[in-house]
């Protein structure tokens, strides 16, 4: 067996390779014992409030009604703490494998994608840790195999099924990224827009002006269905360009 590798950085391969069991449950004298599963969903709750860069121990601890000494107990840092709220957000999606089966691959790879995306809404402070490392916790293989499954399921060959995979998964997290505002916010800054490209000088740009309306009115959520539209486009043509041919 090989030792453990102490300089791991918490997300990599080699850190979740010497990942121990986390069933135990850890107090500190006179306190309660807190289980692993209550440390990451309560820091997930911290995260979402105010953020992976102002979270910290001892407000974890805190909310706890622990001492940061228990915390040190399950864990080694912080950031090892907030790679397990990232496994632990993967988890909410909702996902029936059973129900995906049944549709066209189309229609699955949308729904899979979606159903992603409304899961990173509903935490978008976590974003920028889906973005420092490759997501390989229990929850991210499991729904890296399902949608892997999904796609060699349909015919996709090996290297297309891993680069269908990849581009919607980077997809989905760069929409991710552009938080939309409230809807009186984004109706204001669609007026805002439609009034600025409309006065730009027609002769120097003039098909910006000409699409002006149509260019402040596309909503993320048009922007993301269109764009799923055009990878599966994309993907539906690969797909037949490498489906094997049969001997006669």
């Amino acid at each position: 067996m090989s030792e453990p590798n102490e300089d791991a950085v918490p997300g990599s391969p080699a850190w979740w390779i010497q990942q121990p069991a986390r069933s135990e449950r850890v107090g500190g004298r006179g306190r309660p014992p807190v289980s692993f599963e209550k440390i990451i969903s309560t820091a997930l709750e911290a995260v979402d409030e105010v953020g992976p860069q102002a979270f910290n121990m001892r407000m974890l601890a805190e909310r706890l009604n622990s001492g940061t000494a228990t915390l040190y107990r399950h864990v080694a840092s912080k950031d090892e703490i907030l790679v397990h709220v990232v496994d632990r957000v993967l988890g909410e999606v909702e996902i029936d494998p059973l129900r995906l089966a049944k549709l066209p691959w189309q229609k699955a790879y949308v729904a899979g994608a979606t159903a992603f995306f409304k899961i990173l809404s509903a935490h978008p402070k976590i974003i920028p840790l889906l973005v420092a490392h490759i997501p390989l916790g229990a929850n991210g293989l499991a729904g890296r195999e399902r949608w892997l499954s999904l796609l060699v399921a349909n015919g996709f060959p090996p290297e297309l099924a891993a680069q269908a995979y990849v581009t919607m998964a980077n997809y989905v997290v760069g929409f991710a990224i552009q938080q939309h505002p409230r809807d009186a916010e984004a109706s204001a800054h669609a007026s805002d827009l439609k009034r600025f490209f409309s006065a730009l000088d027609k002769s120097q740009y003039p098909h910006t002006v000409k699409v002006a309306g149509q260019l402040a009115g596309i909503s993320i959520q048009q922007q993301f269905v269109f764009g799923l539209e055009l990878i599966i486009a994309g993907l539906e043509h690969f797909r037949g360009k490498q489906a094997p041919t049969r001997r006669a």
